[in-house]
């Protein structure tokens, strides 16, 4: 029996050819063979050529011999030369399903070529109309769809030797190309259409060292990563901890290995980096942060232009010149990427969009991926996301102990409607830092990284200033028994603000300076900064809890 997706039937809505297709299918093919019920892929952008976006009622994988695509037509089909139309058995007028289906064969085995292999390989790709309800007459149905192309209800009788003598057809007009043992093309045909159930996360931050773990995504994310493979664009919603990083690199990843040219990108400079650094050897992707970007392609290093001393003019020369410039050297050279993944998509102005539209090589229809989470958004303005009211939703916190998530639900209340799947953990520990700061955090080190035995390295101090303006790095070194640093000294505390910390996380968080903020802005400041922690979270504060910060309430 042939290996079928879904695994449990066919899809609830299909028609009952289709269903019955389904059956015979999975009766008549052996298990080498996976079938896929409504396939859709998203093509490759090729210079000069329409995009070859496709779909079929069914693709048939066989590691030996090559693709095909079935579309199934209940009742009869008929072609009018003279008018040049298709039509229905009962008359009504319907689309020439040979001609898509071999656009879309063409396409499919492009996409499946454009793979790194060590000699350029290509599976044979073809298709056919199936018609259950009638016999097709050995002259076919037309010039540009012979009988050959067509599997009719006396082929349903016969499935296993019609789908032979499809792959033989088409074997003889397109032969595979390389070699077809190695299998390169099914790799990428299982990137493509096999939507993962694991994916690998190097967690560099974890208490040991050189560990790795493996992180299970639950049905929430296995339809989002399906639903994403059907969609040209796509914008996905998830609080702090839902995995929305972990999911873009890997989509990122996925889009690569099917031939795509990947920009990677966000607004966090710390972020970006993390994310070149997951990627390290993909050839494909181009991942740094949104205005590293601009800089290196708008050509500012080679012209020596220098960026505005004051803060006015420096926000307005990141927020306006430089994407400006980008987009204008992308209007007048080459685009570089075929798609676009973006990461923390809330804190991008509105007009960036079409600055990384124009980075692309069709910016009308190029793919796109956006990731947000509003509550994060620690920038003066309101975020604007395209595809936010129609957004696909993360509701599993993976990153943090139950009791980080319960302490965020009381900052934000909806969270207790996102399911964690961690740990109970640790209760979250509040210290007060009269009458002296400095003493505070000392004993908190003590009790972490003394008493506690945290290695230094898992300690993250999260600042609402940055660390030049921070009063945690004005102390004298060593703070009780570590010494805590701006840089990556490693055996030290690290010392970052909120903001340069942002989508990315840390076992053990210490979160303190947000008293100069507004309410507004402490509530951003302290959601993002609190849900950094993996395993415990230490706020160093005078009892200042999430719901007196929810509610605006200053220190008691």
């Amino acid at each position: 029996m042939a290996r079928m997706l879904p695994s449990a039937g066919p899809i609830a809505n299909a028609p009952g050819a289709t269903r019955r297709l389904y059956d015979r299918l999975q009766r008549a093919l052996p298990e080498r063979i996976l079938v896929i019920q409504q396939a859709r892929w998203v093509g490759k952008s090729v210079p000069g050529e329409p995009l070859r976006d496709g779909e079929a009622d069914f693709v048939l994988l066989d590691p030996e011999r090559g693709v095909l695509l079935l579309d199934v037509r209940s009742g009869g089909l008929a072609y009018d030369p003279s008018a040049r139309r298709w039509t229905r058995g009962h008359g009504g007028v319907t689309d020439d399903p040979f001609t898509r289906l071999d656009a879309a064969a063409d396409g499919l085995r492009r996409l499946l070529a454009d793979l790194a292999a060590p000699t350029p390989v290509a599976p044979v790709c073809g298709y056919a109309v199936v018609l259950p309800d009638v016999v097709v007459p050995r002259s076919g149905l037309g010039p540009f769809a012979p009988a050959e192309r067509t599997i009719d209800l006396d082929g349903m009788d016969a499935l296993a030797g019609r789908i032979d003598g499809l792959f033989a057809h088409f074997e003889a007009r397109t032969p595979a190309r390389g070699n077809a043992a190695a299998r390169w093309w099914w790799r990428a045909a299982e990137e493509l259409f096999v939507a993962p159930r694991r994916v690998r996360v190097r967690l560099r931050q974890r208490v040991e060292e050189a560990q790795e773990a493996m992180l299970a995504l639950g049905e929430g994310q296995i339809a989002v990563l399906e639903m994403m493979g059907r969609l040209r664009r796509a914008t996905i919603y998830g609080p702090a901890g839902t995995g929305k990083t972990v999911l873009a690199i890997e989509k990122a990843r996925m889009l690569a290995r099917q031939g795509q040219d990947v920009l990677l990108t966000c607004y966090n400079k710390a972020l970006g980096q993390h994310m070149a650094r997951e990627t390290e050897g993909e050839a494909r992707i181009t991942a740094m942060h949104f205005h590293d970007l601009c800089w290196r392609l708008g050509g500012f290093e080679q012209r020596g232009e220098e960026v505005p001393s004051g803060g006015v003019a420096r926000q307005a020369f990141f927020d306006e010149r430089v994407p400006a410039a980008f987009a204008e050297a992308m209007r007048r050279g080459v685009p570089c990427f075929d798609a676009v993944v973006v990461d923390e998509a809330q804190d991008f102005l509105p007009g960036w969009w079409a600055t990384l539209d124009a980075a692309c090589r069709d910016r009308d229809r190029a793919i796109r991926y956006l990731f947000y989470d509003d509550q994060q958004c620690l920038r003066d303005h309101t975020p604007d996301v395209p595809g936010a009211e129609q957004a696909l939703v993360l509701g599993t916190n993976w990153r943090n102990t139950q009791a980080i998530h319960d302490h965020l639900a009381k900052l934000l209340p909806g969270l207790s409607q996102i399911r964690c799947i961690s740990p109970a953990g640790t209760p979250v520990e509040i210290e007060p830092t009269t009458p002296d700061f400095g003493a505070a955090l000392r004993r908190v080190m003590m009790r972490l990284c003394g008493e506690g035995g945290v290695r230094p390295d898992d300690v993250v101090v999260l600042s609402g200033h940055n660390p030049s303006r921070s009063k945690v790095l004005a102390l004298p070194q060593p703070v009780g028994p570590v010494r805590l640093t701006a840089g990556d000294e490693r055996g030290a505390v690290r010392v970052r603000s909120v903001q340069s910390f942002k989508g990315l996380e840390a076992p053990v968080v210490v979160l303190t300076e947000l008293d100069a903020y507004g309410p507004e802005k402490r509530h951003a400041l302290y959601y993002a900064g609190a849900s950094r922690a993996q395993g415990h979270l230490v706020v160093l504060d005078n009892a200042l809890l999430p719901e007196q910060v929810a509610r605006g309430v200053g220190k008691p």
